[in-house]
């Protein structure tokens, strides 16, 4: 058996039947835009931990008896690699499903955190579908938001998030190595040179985009099909 995950930026994920969600991701780590480290726990894990009963599931929930036997079969059984950071784990379930919250500040070296996560998300996956997770390290956000890249307008329509909506931001793209303007907040400056790399990466046409700004890097969290 292929080993049940995929590290973000080996380019390994177009080799499963995992959405864009993981996909995508993992083609922008590859190509040296700013992902964080992570990886995609696969669908295959999950069919493993209940073929030996590490998980249980019953009507569509799933269980896990012992969180310690959980956390020694991702660690050491697969040798998925250990985060000394506070981790982000995420469904990979398709645009078109129910939008499953993220579990945030989930501490992966605690077994019975891990266990909840895991098992939070895999339960809330809708029937007949891959399981695929992805778990990646989390930032702490001094601006975050999304944007929509447009396939015929060639600027940006970005929704920063705030305890007050306000207006969205159009950000013109940036060609070839074109500087951003000066004029921008910091963050929009590196958010317009994040949208631009994303373009080279996946090409031009509809994405929704999910970035956060840590004040220093502008990170890429998803990219699905607008």
């Amino acid at each position: 058996m292929k080993t049940p995950f995929v590290w973000l930026g080996s380019g390994r994920a177009k080799k499963w039947d995992v959405g864009d969600k993981a996909r995508l991701l993992d083609q922008a780590a590859k190509a040296g835009l700013p992902v964080p480290a992570g990886g995609i726990l696969l669908d295959e894990f999950l069919q493993l931990v209940l073929a030996e009963g590490v998980v249980v599931e019953e009507d569509g929930r799933y269980a896990v008896p012992d969180p310690q036997w959980l956390a020694e079969t991702l660690f050491d059984g697969i040798r998925f690699p250990r985060f000394d950071k506070l981790t982000t784990v995420r469904s990979t379930a398709s645009s078109g499903s129910p939008p499953i919250p993220p579990r945030l500040a989930v501490d992966l070296n605690d077994p019975t955190q891990l266990a909840g996560a895991l098992c939070g998300l895999w339960s809330q996956a809708a029937p007949m579908t891959r399981r695929d997770l992805l778990i990646m390290e989390m930032v702490v956000p001094s601006t975050h938001g999304s944007a929509r890249n447009g396939l015929t307008e060639a600027q940006d329509i970005v929704q920063v998030a705030a305890a007050v909506p306000s207006p969205p931001l159009y950000l013109p793209h940036l060609s070839a190595w074109r500087r951003p303007s000066p004029n921008l907040p910091p963050h929009a400056q590196r958010l317009q040179q994040l949208l631009r790399g994303v373009r080279r990466t996946v090409g031009l046409a509809e994405w929704e985009i999910t970035w956060v700004d840590d004040g220093r890097i502008c990170w890429l969290l998803q990219i699905i099909p607008g």
